[in-house]
C-alpha cells in the first residue's frame, strides 16, 4: 500500500499497509477495532444530565 506514516505506538515511520510496526509490535487492526479508535465510551459526548454548563459550548454562552 506504501502508506508509511509514524507508528502510533512508538512513534518510528512504517508501511501502514504492513498492519503491525516491525519496532514495537502496535496492530493497526487491533487500534481501529477498538471502536472509533477507542474513543466509543459510554458518556463520551453526551451532554450532562443536569448541573450542566447551560451553554451547549463548554459554558460559553449564548451564540449572538
Amino acid at each position: 500500500m506504501n502508506t508509511e506514516n509514524a507508528c502510533l505506538g512508538c512513534g518510528e515511520p512504517f508501511d501502514w499497509g504492513d498492519g503491525e510496526c516491525p519496532e514495537c509490535g502496535w496492530d493497526r487492526d487491533e487500534w481501529a477495532a477498538s471502536g472509533r479508535h477507542g474513543l466509543e465510551k459510554e458518556g463520551h459526548g453526551e451532554p450532562e444530565e443536569e448541573g450542566g454548563s447551560g451553554g451547549g459550548l463548554g459554558g460559553l454562552g449564548p451564540i449572538r
